[in-house]
C-alpha cells in the first residue's frame, strides 16, 4: 500500500490512519495518548498472541485485532507503531518504508551497526517518515537541563550519570540478549542518546565492563566519553541494583553551577556563588507528560500532517547506536575507541 495523505474539506483536520505492532506494555502508553489525539484514528493493532491484539484493540474504540503487518497495511494504515522487543524492530520498520508509510520505531532503532546503516539508507530513499522513540529527550527534567545548556546558562565542563536497572526479571525477556541485543540496548540506551543530545557529538570512548551476575551478558558498565563540546562525561550503568532510588540520574557541572535530576520528578539548579538552588518538581504532571511520551507522539503526528521534522530522525539515531556499539568494542578490547580517527566497528 503506496501512503497518501487524504485531502479532506477544507477547515477539517487531516487524520492518521495508525496502526500498532506489538500491544505490549509501551504499546498501550502510546494508544492511550493517540486515541486522544483528534487528528489520529487507530485503525489496527497485530500481535502474534491473538488475546493481546484484542485486549488493546478493545482498549483503543474502534481499532481490529490482526496478527501481523500486513494484516495492518490491508487496512490502509497511513503509519504503523513499532513497539516488539528490541531485536524485531528492524525487519517491520524496513518494510514500512519500502511501502511509504510513515513509521515510528521504539528503540533502539536496531541491534547492530549494520542493521541501523539498512534503516539509515532505507529511510534517505522512503517518501514516508521515519522516527525513533525516545521519550527522554522530550522528558520534563531533561528539557528543563537541555534549555539551560541550550541559553549558555550552563557550559557543561563534567557530567555524572547513572541509569540502572532494578532485575533482569520482568519481563523475562529483558535477560536475553537475544531480544534486547545487549544490557545497554535496554533501559541505559536512553541516556546513552541523551549524552549526544545534551553534549554533541562523541571524540572518545572508554569503559569497563564485567558480567557478574548475568550469565548470558556484560551487566556492569563504568563508561567515560569525551565530546567535541569540550564536556567529559562519566556513566555508569548496571543491570541488577533492585530499583533503589535513585535508579536514573544525572547531574551537569559548570562555572560555578551545578544542574541534577532526580529520576524524571525534579531538577536541582544552583545558578552560582552565595545564590540559592532552585528546585523545579515536575511530580503532578501526568506519566506520559513527565516522561515525554506525549510530546514525542505530537511532534510525530504534526511531522506527518505539517511536514515538520520528526523528532529522532533515522541518522539522529544511526550516531547513538555508533555511540553504543562503541563502547561495546571498548568494553570486549579494553582499548579507547576514538571516533576522530576511526569509524567503530560492529
Amino acid at each position: 500500500m503506496a501512503n497518501s495523505m487524504r485531502k479532506e474539506k477544507k477547515g477539517i483536520m487531516s487524520q492518521v490512519r495508525i496502526g500498532i505492532l506489538g500491544a505490549g506494555g509501551i504499546a498501550k502508553v502510546h494508544t492511550s495518548i493517540l486515541k486522544r489525539d483528534e487528528r489520529v484514528q487507530i485503525v489496527g493493532v497485530a500481535d502474534i498472541v491473538e488475546e493481546r491484539a484484542a485486549a488493546l484493540a478493545k482498549e483503543t474504540g474502534s481499532a481490529k485485532a490482526v496478527s501481523s503487518l500486513d494484516d495492518l497495511f490491508e487496512l490502509g494504515v497511513d503509519a504503523v507503531y513499532v513497539t516488539t522487543p528490541n531485536t524485531l524492530h528492524v525487519e517491520p520498520v524496513l518494510k514500512c518504508l519500502q511501502q511509504n508509510v510513515h513509521v515510528f520505531s521504539e528503540k533502539p532503532m536496531a541491534t547492530s551497526l549494520e542493521e541501523a546503516e539498512q534503516i539509515k539508507k532505507a529511510a534517505e530513499t522512503s517518501k514516508a517518515i521515519y522516527n525513533l522513540g525516545m521519550n527522554r529527550r522530550y522528558a520534563s527534567v531533561y528539557k528543563k537541563v537541555k534549555e539551560l545548556i541550550a541559553s549558555g546558562e550552563v557550559t557543561p565542563y563534567l557530567a555524572n550519570i547513572k541509569m540502572n536497572r532494578g532485575e533482569l526479571l520482568n519481563p523475562a525477556w529483558t535477560a536475553d540478549p537475544k531480544v534486547t541485543g545487549g544490557f545497554l540496548y535496554e533501559t541505559p540506551f536512553h541516556l546513552m542518546d541523551m549524552c549526544r543530545y545534551l553534549f554533541g557529538e562523541v571524540q572518545t570512548v572508554y569503559c569497563e565492563a564485567r558480567q557478574n551476575i548475568s550469565k548470558a551478558e556484560l551487566d556492569t558498565f563504568a563508561i567515560m566519553m569525551t565530546f567535541e563540546s569540550g564536556t567529559i562525561v562519566n556513566f555508569v550503568t548496571y543491570a541488577h541494583a533492585g530499583w533503589s532510588f535513585p535508579f536514573e540520574s544525572l547531574e551537569v557541572y559548570g562555572k560555578y553551577c551545578t544542574v541534577a535530576t532526580q529520576e524524571l520528578e525534579k531538577v536541582m539548579y544552583a545558578p552560582g556563588l552565595q545564590q540559592p538552588s532552585q528546585i523545579i518538581d515536575f511530580h503532578q504532571l501526568s506519566m506520559e507528560e513527565k516522561w515525554g511520551y506525549a510530546e514525542e507522539d505530537r511532534l510525530f503526528i504534526d511531522a506527518i500532517i505539517k511536514g515538520t521534522k520528526p523528532p529522532v530522525t533515522a541518522e539522529d539515531g544511526f550516531r547513538s547506536i555508533q555511540l553504543l556499539e562503541a563502547i561495546y568494542e571498548s568494553a570486549k578490547t579494553g582499548k579507547m575507541i576514538d571516533f576522530r580517527q576511526t569509524t567503530p566497528s560492529q
